[in-house]
């Protein structure tokens, strides 16, 4: 560590960054009894709505946690089957293309989590109230203004930005959450690639009379391709308040160039309707960029967020990606901190979370390019990027802690519709009995690792029970009929699945094994990154 000052705290977790990932970082770790401290240069979180609403796979990371999901779900004013999403002239004009109409966005076949349809303006705080109820230590008007590390942890300088009072602070490790424009990435000189910015915009939020444009949808996103600008209306919560987005060239304008007048005729022209009233309650400049960083870990920090991959908010993924950032470090931090899993477990992060936003960033620019500037569509891209469902829900983790089956074809992702059960890829959800109880397979997923095995796997579940590992068998603790989870895990009867603490295969099983002690310890072992346990690789 590079700071020579005197540290007045020592803290297992120091995050920077207050959006997403942040906050996702701090609630999941502190639900895991592991303290952090939470630092954001800015006074409180987003009062913008920006990212719009939880997927499934999100929701499902966030259910462990007592209350929070309905505490999300009660923040969002409409149902998720109420969300239109249409490519248009004008929100009052010409529609081009439907890609949601309401009533589409049934989930409930994937997932035990529905969508939840509210702006990040009230997702954040709801996090905030959450992390900090469960022990966390957040701080904003607090930046970061230097760091080191060495092979013990990290030393760091934080200035509070309204007095200019620096202390110092030491941790094991660093989430560096700190926005697209992340100085700990810059810092730890780590590059990025991809197409990089895309377009400038200007974010106007107004307020007005909306009830014209409504047309009985709760939720409305519209990509507006008019003959005067190329850019996007999204509504809020509050059915009159709203925000529209048009891209400008900053070589010609700034921001300041966008007074309100200019903006309320901007809105009106967005709308379609001229004589609308508008009051303009804020402009901000931003980029749309399309990155992902080059490295998503060097030693000790972590980046996560957007300072690990930009992309254009044309798929609802990026919120998304940031959610499973946090949520994906805070299970590994703190096995690795509770002395449950080898440190080697911390590099499985960047090789499972890398390929995921290289993944999910092509399929938000494919979507920007035929969305909103065929002009400038790259017809190989768009084929190879995947559709939204196979990019939310369908990608796989491929890493040292992962059980790798014989005649696998590696494939990185897969239509979560059609699930394999194959090590890598998420649980898939079925309904079972548990008591009176009707859950999710989902629902066996908690803090730490779980095994769930078919009717006839007793010896796999008497294998966990010895490694006092929660275990789940059909026809035992689970009642209902397995076969709907046998044939999407890919099992026989007396199989079994090691399930991850964020709901991941981390070995399957097909049918039983003679060694079944043998099998789960040596697969337990690797999914804890304890590389000189694990065993030999099975065969599927």
């Amino acid at each position: 560590m590079t700071s020579s000052a005197i540290p007045s705290r020592h803290i297992p977790v120091l995050i920077v960054g207050a959006g997403l990932a942040g906050l996702t970082a701090a609630t999941l770790l502190a639900w895991r009894g592991v303290s952090c401290l939470l630092v954001e240069r800015r006074a409180s979180t987003s009062r913008h709505p920006r990212a719009r609403g939880l997927n499934m796979r999100s929701l499902e990371l966030l259910r462990g946690v007592p209350g929070l999901e309905a505490d999300l779900a009660a923040a969002s004013p409409f149902a998720a089957d109420e969300i239109s999403i249409v490519i248009a002239e004008s929100v009052t004009g010409r529609v081009f293309r439907t890609l949601i109409a309401p009533g589409d966005t049934d989930s409930s076949a994937l997932s035990p989590s529905p969508l939840c349809m509210a702006g990040q303006d009230r997702v954040e705080p709801i996090l905030l109230a959450h992390a900090r109820a469960l022990g966390a230590d957040i701080r904003f008007s607090t930046e970061v203004t230097s760091f080191g590390q060495d092979g013990r942890g990290v030393a760091a300088a934080l200035r509070d930005v309204r007095t200019g009072e620096t202390t110092y602070v030491t941790a094991d490790y660093l989430i560096a959450a700190d926005g697209n424009r992340s100085p700990a990435r810059r810092a730890l000189g780590i590059g990025v690639h991809g197409h990089g910015v895309l377009s400038n915009n200007m974010s106007i939020l107004f307020e007005a009379d909306l009830g014209a444009t409504s047309r009985e949808r709760a939720f409305a996103l519209y990509f507006l391709r008019n003959p005067a600008f190329t850019g996007a209306f999204v509504s809020s919560d509050d059915p009159n308040v709203a925000v529209v987005s048009r891209e400008y060239d900053p070589a010609r304008e700034s921001l300041a160039d966008f007074p309100p007048a200019r903006a309320a005729d901007i809105v009106r022209a967005a709308l379609g309707l001229p004589g609308l009233d508008v009051a303009v309650l804020d402009v901000t400049a931003w980029e749309m960029s399309s990155q992902v960083a080059d490295r998503m870990a060097v030693g000790r920090v972590f980046l996560a967020g957007d300072a690990a991959h930009t992309m254009p908010p044309t798929g609802g993924l990026g919120g998304q990606t940031a959610i499973q950032d946090g949520a994906d470090l805070a299970w590994k931090l703190a096995a690795v901190l509770r002395g449950e899993a080898d440190p080697a477990l911390l590099d499985t992060y960047a090789a499972e979370r890398q390929p995921v936003a290289e993944l999910t960033v092509a399929h938000a620019a494919a979507n920007y390019f035929e969305r909103l500037r065929p002009d400038r569509a790259d017809p190989s891209a768009a084929v190879a990027a995947p559709d939204w469902l196979t990019a939310a829900m369908g990608y796989r983790y491929a890493s040292a802690a992962v059980q790798r089956e014989a005649g696998d074809d590696g494939r990185a992702s897969e239509d979560p519709r059609h699930p394999s059960g194959r090590p890598g890829f998420r649980l898939p959800h079925a309904l079972a009995m548990r008591g009176a109880k009707k859950i999710s397979t989902l629902d066996l997923v908690g803090p730490g690792f779980a095994l769930i095995a078919g009717p006839d796997g007793a010896a796999w579940s008497e294998a966990a029970r010895r490694l006092e590992l929660p275990a789940f068998r059909f026809d035992a603790e689970l009642g209902g009929d397995p076969a709907p989870f046998l044939a999407s895990a890919g099992l026989e009867a007396d199989g079994a699945l090691l399930i991850r603490p964020d709901g991941f295969i981390a070995a399957r099983w097909k049918r039983a094994e003679r060694e079944a002690a043998a099998e789960l310890e040596a697969a337990l072992a690797r999914a804890r990154g304890r590389a000189g346990e694990r065993g030999r690789e099975r065969a599927a």
